[in-house]
């Protein structure tokens, strides 16, 4: 009996520490306070998330080279692509549009302005996401900011669906963000 109280009590304090203080830093990883509660283009679209991160890294590259970047890593479709000058990608990768939808299938482009702001969203039968990424301009080089909002169907399903989102996101934004500013900084 002694063993499974231990156990039960180091699962509670593990379970704690993610929820009060892991999980509020990967949900806004790099991201500055008026970066987190600003509003974004996309955000309309799940108005009430169950889940929302906001995400962000600062670049040293001009924001036309950190869109070809963020296109590229993003699997967004590129019809007709022609490689790029020193690694950079192509030119037709610039030509986004709605409706357009990812290599892989799942999000589709609701909102392309180059090179400021893509918005995606995936609109599932247990839950709508939407990707939102906003460059901006800093004088010298671009402020990437990502933001993901999810919100569940009230099934079983679709929380289980929030959960995931909210436990693989992190991981997989933080790398492709820290592979866009590695990618765009080569070049630049």
């Amino acid at each position: 009996m002694f063993l499974p109280r231990r156990l039960f009590r180091l699962a509670a304090g593990a379970a704690a520490g993610y929820l009060l203080a892991v999980r509020p830093w990967h949900l806004r990883w790099g991201a500055t306070d008026s970066e987190v509660h600003e509003d974004l283009p996309g955000d309309d679209i799940v108005p009430l998330p169950q889940l929302q991160a906001t995400r962000a890294v600062t670049v040293d590259a001009p924001p036309a080279v950190v869109w070809a970047w963020v296109v590229r890593l993003g699997g967004y479709p590129r019809p007709g692509t022609r490689a790029g000058a020193a690694g950079e990608p192509g030119g037709p990768l610039q030509d986004l549009k709605p409706g357009d939808v990812m290599d892989g299938g799942g999000f589709v482009v609701e909102r392309a302005e180059p090179p400021h702001s893509l918005v995606l969203a995936d609109r599932g039968a247990d839950a709508t996401t939407t990707c939102s990424i906003a460059l901006r301009d800093t004088g010298g080089g671009t402020r990437l900011i990502y933001r993901l909002r999810t919100r569940g169907e009230p099934t079983v399903r679709g929380a289980a669906h929030v959960a995931m989102t909210d436990v693989g996101d992190f991981v997989t934004m933080r790398r492709q963000l820290l592979a866009v500013k590695a990618g765009a900084e080569s070049v630049s």
